[in-house]
């Protein structure tokens, strides 16, 4: 009887130890918030990719201090707080609506979606982006653009 209680015990202990240790415990999963939208970027830089941005090194490697200076939204960002995801896409009209949102789909997985809208019949190339709370490297980010349907 013993030795079986302590087989029970000790197989519980091994569970919950399987269980707790797969996640790092000092590492925290924030969930998805945005802190900032930022307006659509007409200033491309030098990459033309969907990338998340942990720190100010990181920005720079994108836009040159001269584009840096035209964008207001990317001035003064406090790295140890948030993380800048910047998109780039490209729509068949000219962008006027944009709707993002920002959601936890794992542990360390998100998804942004941004949903953009236009009128004019010219091709659009543009970046966008977000502020949100701090994530961690691990973070895997999946952008997303669709076509935002206004009803009247």
């Amino acid at each position: 009887m013993k030795t079986n209680k302590k087989l029970l015990i000790i197989s519980f202990l091994l569970i919950l130890i399987g269980m707790g240790g797969c996640e790092n415990e000092n590492e925290i999963y924030p969930d998805a918030t945005i802190v900032k939208e930022l307006p659509k970027i007409n200033v491309i830089g030098n990459n033309t990719k969907s990338i998340v941005i942990q720190s100010q090194k990181e920005l720079e490697a994108v836009f040159n201090k001269n584009e840096l200076q035209q964008i207001e939204d990317l001035q003064q960002i406090d790295f140890s707080k948030y993380t800048l995801l910047l998109g780039y896409g490209s729509y068949s009209n000219e962008v006027s609506n944009m709707e993002h949102s920002f959601s936890k789909t794992r542990t360390t997985s998100y998804t942004y979606l941004l949903k953009v809208g236009g009128d004019a019949t010219r091709p659009d190339v543009f970046r966008y982006g977000i502020l949100v709370i701090k994530l961690p490297k691990s973070a895997e980010v999946i952008f997303k653009i669709e076509e935002l349907h206004i009803e009247n």
